[in-house]
């Protein structure tokens, strides 16, 4: 008998009712998006899912479906550090959209998921295998962001990033 796999993000735990309060992350059953359980593990998911782990679920280990994916954006964020307020933005039905909000910042409205931190990379990988998508502007937008920390953030830049950079790159030029 198949699983039904039907969402898009799965979490080796759910979320409880407080704030980054977590329950339940010993049990080999997924929770559907952090909250509805299942009886999915981690080795019923096909290999269009990756691996993820971040603040955006609370730092459980998650999965999130890279097949089937409209539309994709990498937003990065002039902080000195690499990726951990950068955002990649992901829809599954339609093109995102940019709207500015009421503090007149521009940002995406319509996306699905949104992730932030090292996953990024990962993600957009498995987006361009698994969806076909074309992930240039990501690579574009994660060179200009190693730039950026060059030229502003000069001590976290050649501390943290120039001897990563190389292989950063090897990795976003390769094809899974």
């Amino acid at each position: 008998m198949t699983k039904r796999i039907k969402s898009y993000i799965y979490t080796q735990g759910k979320f409880g009712k407080g704030p980054n309060e977590i329950l339940d992350t010993n049990n080999i059953f997924l929770y559907s998006h952090g909250q509805y359980p299942t009886k999915i593990t981690a080795d019923d998911l096909p290999e269009y899912f990756v691996q993820i782990c971040n603040r955006i679920i609370w730092y459980m280990t998650g999965y999130l479906r890279t097949s089937g994916i409209v539309d994709i954006q990498y937003r990065w964020i002039g902080e000195n550090h690499l990726f951990k307020d950068d955002y990649i933005y992901i829809s599954y039905k339609e093109k995102l959209k940019k709207e500015k909000n009421k503090y007149n910042f521009e940002d995406y409205t319509n996306y699905d998921v949104c992730v932030c931190g090292n996953d990024i990379v990962d993600i957009a990988l498995y987006a361009e295998k698994y969806s076909g998508l074309d992930i240039s502007h990501i690579r574009k937008g994660i060179k200009e962001k190693c730039e950026w920390l060059k030229e502003n953030e000069p001590d976290f830049y050649k501390d943290h990033v120039q001897n990563y950079e190389p292989e950063l790159f090897r990795k976003l030029n390769q094809k899974l």
